[in-house]
């Protein structure tokens, strides 16, 4: 599989995910205008929460996931 192959597959997986929840990904610069701006960058996913009237169905929901991310069999 080619490079490009490869990464439109990831894509479409990652968007697929992201539809699912009806999540959002951000990757900010925490220490931005400072010394360190570019050594302490955070991804953070996004989850609405989902409402019916005033019963809360789901959660709003912020996931951190730190800044380095690695897929495992196990999800440990």
């Amino acid at each position: 599989m080619s490079e490009k192959q490869v990464e439109e597959l990831f894509r479409k997986d990652l968007d697929d995910l992201l539809c699912k929840w009806d999540a959002t990904i951000e990757a900010e610069d925490h220490w931005q205008d400072y010394a360190e701006c570019g050594r302490d960058i955070r991804i953070t996913v996004y989850v609405p929460g989902i409402y019916d009237g005033n019963d809360v169905v789901r959660e709003y929901v912020e996931i951190n996931l730190g800044n380095y991310i690695k897929g495992s069999i196990d999800n440990e």
